[in-house]
């Protein structure tokens, strides 16, 4: 039997744990070698030394499109849910709507961390696997316990942007998820 997963306190709740990556045999980020049609935004680029940096000019919420980006994982939420109580922190989430209570669920997260680095993404049970995407210094950490998967990819030295998916059946279910719309979400963010 499924169990229903509210977004809200599971986005927090990853948070708190923050980030970990899914284990593979050899290092690295896997590439899905799919290719993205995904228009680049236009944002003004603040200085890392400025107060919020580059991550101040990102709106999570503003990245994906559920019904354009997010289909091949079914239906999700019309409207983003955003929780910005964490200091540094800016996120939005998107939950898929199960037409069958058994049907896996699958939640979205996208965080802005104005204060930490790719650097310092937690091991949370299932390593840290350092890599890239498109070209940007990634982090994937997979939670074994809980079945999430966060991948951290860098904006600039100091900040960070984390693809948090959770309430799946399974961890490496949950970090090809994550590494799809990371990539789907790479050339929309701004340029160090």
């Amino acid at each position: 039997m499924k169990r229903s997963v509210p977004v809200l306190p599971v986005l927090a709740a990853a948070t708190l744990l923050t980030v970990a990556g899914c284990a593979t045999e050899e290092p690295g980020i896997a590439d899905p070698q799919t290719s993205s049609s995904a228009a680049s935004s236009t944002s003004t680029n603040g200085s890392p030394n400025q107060p919020g940096g580059i991550s101040a000019s990102i709106d999570p919420c503003a990245l994906i499109t559920p019904a354009e980006d997010l289909t091949e994982y079914g239906r999700f939420s019309t409207g983003p849910a955003s929780n910005d109580e964490a200091p540094g922190e800016t996120s939005c989430s998107w939950q898929k709507e199960r037409e069958d209570p058994l049907d896996e669920s699958l939640i979205v997260g996208l965080i802005v961390r104005a204060n930490q680095s790719v650097g310092t993404v937690n091991d949370v049970g299932g390593g840290v696997t350092d890599g890239e995407i498109n070209g940007r210094t990634a982090a994937e950490a997979p939670n074994p316990q809980f079945h999430d998967c966060t991948l951290a990819i860098e904006l600039d030295a100091d900040s960070r942007i984390d693809v948090l998916v959770t309430a799946m059946d399974d961890v490496n279910a949950a970090c090809e998820v994550a590494r799809e719309v990371a990539y789907l979400v790479e050339p929309r963010l701004p340029k160090a």
